[in-house]
């Protein structure tokens, strides 16, 4: 009897055992087996090419996405075997065809049509067309990709090299690739798995189609596919949840990332922890905590991050000229209402409420925390009108405790007040008071907006208290540790970084310095370690240029009495927006069937006392705390 390494060939008697039991096989010799092998347990199959089989000693717990189906002795009932290495332990019942995969221990595998490794690097490479749907931005897909990496690759188009460098990574990881199934994968009732990398715990349940693609999973964080999902050239991150007949093609889906209810991804990159559910979403950068729940949404050649589209969300991208050219940029935060369209190009600045058509291409990116509001066909701004909301503290509260990654590629930062927003708003302050001064008209006109300037006194003070808010804090609080560091800063990708600290990053790509694009996210989380203390030092040096502090004693007092003064001042605005939410023409649709039709009973009941809300609890304990 010959062996291979550990692996033996089949004896007479196991042969003859198996052809009794409804096997066949075109070379009886290119059968091999390791450990205990139980012939008795293998009925109706077909071994083509050379099979490995490895021990069949254990049984595997086997998990579905819906139920528990527990321990299941190893097995082979009804399937075809092709130039397969299945490792110890299995159990794989109504397989048309496995062929040509390295398969990991503890695999299962039950009415499934096709499981075959083609040709291909398993979506790895693969150029998916972002923000422009025209093209331009290709972000090649990776098994290491970011938000912060695909940001810089999409969006620095205009460094020499970048691209190239990035790509040439891509292609070296795309090479290396063999087909793989890892341990403990269990793959149940799906038609077709073709030329697909499937990682460790993975759960593919009820799949229509997966073609050309890298499924990552982990064990402490799984990846799930679920039932009717159609997929092509794509990568799934670790704790991915794809279901419910979701359409992606060419797309990646990040960690903890869902993408459900029919929603169509075409050329989309999602990270961490957005939700796609419903609509469509074609040539989109969706950063972290995108989400999109409605049916008749389209996101469309765009960046997001920390979105919320609203029903029947919009935006027009082409102009019956070149083609579908044009892009859009959300800041992050930004919210649409329902119903809400975009004349492309625009730019929408941060944590801005977005209400009505707008068909001027809006560019709001000067002033933060604002409403673009649709009146009588024209697009009116109402500077700062969202800066002072319940909904702006909620949101920063639950961001970050609704993170579900325990594995953490996108670097993220989640503070509403940080350098980028801070500095917007110092300038838009120097903007409006020159503004206050040189124009008497009843509305400014600026970036295809009408701007009453009525507003604008009561914006400029909403915006120097949320300033000092931020700067008054880092002074009082660090000054005497801190040196003042002066420097740009952009949002790349969720994570609010020094310019230069990201020029550095990107240079070493442009200098091949890197041999994988894991290296480059772990420079990136490297880099979001250090941004606490970078923006810290940022905020002491913008607060003495801003307050003219030369860090006297006076100047420590001043500073204390400033942030007082600021969280006092915010949180009792943030508390009179919360209260609308108890207004009496709140209670309209309560207290059915009531005595007298008191709604006020049926109100409590459902929304409770105003001052015992958990946020109002939190937004109390938070400024005061800071004060």
């Amino acid at each position: 009897m010959q062996f291979e390494n550990d692996y033996r060939q089949l004896s007479p008697a196991e042969v003859e055992q198996l052809k009794q039991h409804g096997c066949m096989a075109d070379d009886w010799a290119a059968v091999w087996v390791r450990g205990l092998f139980r012939p008795e347990r293998i009925q109706g199959v077909s071994f083509l090419g050379t099979v490995h089989l490895g021990d069949m000693s254990g049984s595997v717990h086997a998990t579905s996405a819906s139920h528990d189906m527990g321990q299941l002795p190893s097995t082979i009932i009804r399937a075809t075997l092709r130039n397969v290495d299945i490792a110890d332990w299995f159990y794989i019942q109504d397989v048309a065809l496995i062929d040509g995969y390295e398969v990991g221990g503890r695999f299962v595998a039950v009415n499934c049509g096709r499981i075959v490794a083609g040709e291909g690097s398993f979506g790895i490479g693969s150029r998916v067309s972002v923000v422009n749907e025209g093209g331009g931005r290709e972000v090649a897909l990776s098994a290491s990709l970011t938000s912060n990496i695909a940001y810089i690759v999409a969006m620095h188009r205009y460094i020499p090299g970048l691209v190239e460098g990035y790509e040439r990574l891509v292609r070296a990881e795309a090479e290396a690739l063999k087909p793989q199934i890892a341990k403990d994968v269990h793959i149940f009732s799906t038609r077709l798995v073709e030329n697909v990398r499937i990682g460790r715990r993975a759960i593919i349940d009820g799949a229509s189609a997966l073609r050309h693609g890298t499924i990552l999973s982990h064990p402490d964080q799984p990846t799930t596919v679920g039932s009717d999902v159609d997929a092509d050239y794509f990568v799934f991150a670790e704790g991915a949840l794809v279901d419910s007949a979701a359409k992606i093609r060419n797309s990646f889906v990040g960690q903890c990332v869902t993408v459900a209810q029919g929603f169509n991804a075409q050329d989309t990159l999602a990270f961490a922890n957005s939700q796609l559910l419903c609509g469509e979403a074609v040539a989109v950068l969706a950063g972290p905590f995108t989400v999109s729940h409605h049916k008749s949404s389209l996101l469309i050649a765009g960046a997001y991050s920390f979105f919320n589209a609203g029903s029947s969300t919009n935006g027009s991208n082409h102009q019956y000229r070149l083609g579908p050219i044009e892009q859009a940029v959300f800041d992050r935060g930004v919210k649409t209402g329902s119903g809400s369209y975009l004349l492309y190009p625009a730019h929408i600045g941060a944590f801005t409420m977005v209400v009505g058509h707008h068909k001027t291409n809006p560019d709001t990116s000067a002033y933060p925390f604002s409403v673009l509001a649709e009146k009588e066909g024209e697009s009116h701004l109402i500077v700062a009108q969202n800066l002072r909301t319940m909904g702006l503290f909620r949101d920063w509260r639950k961001w970050r405790s609704r993170d579900k990654r325990t594995l953490k590629s996108d670097q993220i930062s989640y503070d509403i007040l940080n350098p980028i927003t801070v500095r917007q708003m110092m300038d838009a302050v120097r903007r409006i008071e020159g503004q206050m001064v040189e124009s008497k008209s009843a509305h400014l006109i600026e970036g295809g907006l009408r701007i009453k300037r009525a507003l604008l006194p009561r914006a400029a003070v909403a915006y120097r208290q949320a300033i000092d808010l931020y700067l008054a804090k880092a002074y009082a609080h660090d000054a005497g540790q801190s040196e003042s560091l002066h420097c740009d800063w952009a949002d790349v990708g969720g994570l609010v970084a020094p310019i230069d600290e990201v020029r550095t990053i990107e240079s070493r790509i442009v200098a091949e310095a890197y041999n994988s694009v894991e290296q480059i996210a772990a420079d990136f989380a490297a880099l979001a370690d250090k941004v606490p203390t970078l923006a810290t030092r940022w905020a002491v040096g913008q607060a003495r240029l801003w307050y003219s502090y030369n860090d006297s004693e006076d100047d420590f007092k001043d500073a204390i009495q400033r942030l007082a003064e600021a969280c006092h001042n915010i949180k009792e605005a943030t508390l009179a927006d919360a209260t609308r939410e108890w207004a009496a023409k709140m209670k309209v649709s309560y207290g059915a069937d009531a005595e007298l039709h008191d709604p006020d009973a049926d109100f409590a009941a459902i929304r409770g006392e105003f001052d015992s809300h958990p946020d109002v609890r939190d937004l109390h304990k938070y400024y005061d705390e800071m004060g």
